[in-house]
């Protein structure tokens, strides 16, 4: 293999170690404690910043570093509520296709990792059954039903043999009716000096 080989399968990583690190910075300033903090921190990237927010996205749904609605509501407010709303869709999409696809790969180690033992505890009879028609049911639940843990339910499903066009499909179609709602209401709130 040459070095250009290594350095572009290398190339993943080092975008995440990037992204990681400014997660971090940002925790480190406080920015992820608002939604005008966090909008702020992203007009900082000047051309970048609809990048930047897509990635803050994606990362979000597999580590949840901010608290519910905050992001959705600075993409809102940084890029209205038509793009505000289509940029959290893709990254949340993304996110959740990934996490997904890592769960697949990595098995139940990787939810482990990133969900408390109770957390795990509660889904794993759902997991033991293995019934796709539950599952789907679950995920398409927790996606119409707002503030439900959908991305939660996404990380179950990879331990599931529902296959992935089915989720897929389910994800693509139910995502925006759920970051819709949930969205404008956290900016309800926002507006409204409620949170």
């Amino acid at each position: 293999m040459t070095r250009l080989q290594k350095f572009i399968r290398l190339l993943p990583f080092l975008g995440l170690l990037v992204l990681f690190g400014l997660v971090l910075y940002g925790l480190h300033l406080g920015i992820f404690k608002s939604p005008m903090l966090l909008k702020n921190f992203i007009h900082q990237f000047g051309q970048w910043a609809i990048i930047v927010f897509i990635l803050l996205q994606i990362v979000q749904v597999i580590i949840p570093i901010l608290p519910g609605g905050i992001s959705s509501v600075a993409g809102m407010l940084m890029f209205g509520n038509i793009y505000g709303l289509l940029y959290s869709y893709i990254g949340l999409v993304i996110g959740e296709i990934l996490a997904f696809m890592l769960v697949r790969h990595y098995g139940k180690g990787f939810v482990k990792a990133l969900l408390s033992p109770k957390k795990y505890g509660e889904f794993t009879d759902l997991v033991r059954s293995n019934d796709d028609k539950k599952i789907q049911k679950l995920l398409v639940w927790t996606l119409i039903i707002p503030f439900a843990p959908d991305d939660i339910v996404c990380l179950v499903a990879g331990m599931t043999d529902l296959p992935f066009k089915k989720f897929l499909r389910i994800i693509l179609l139910l995502k925006p009716w759920s970051i819709g709602v949930y969205s404008y209401f956290m900016v309800y709130l926002f507006e409204h000096h409620l949170f």
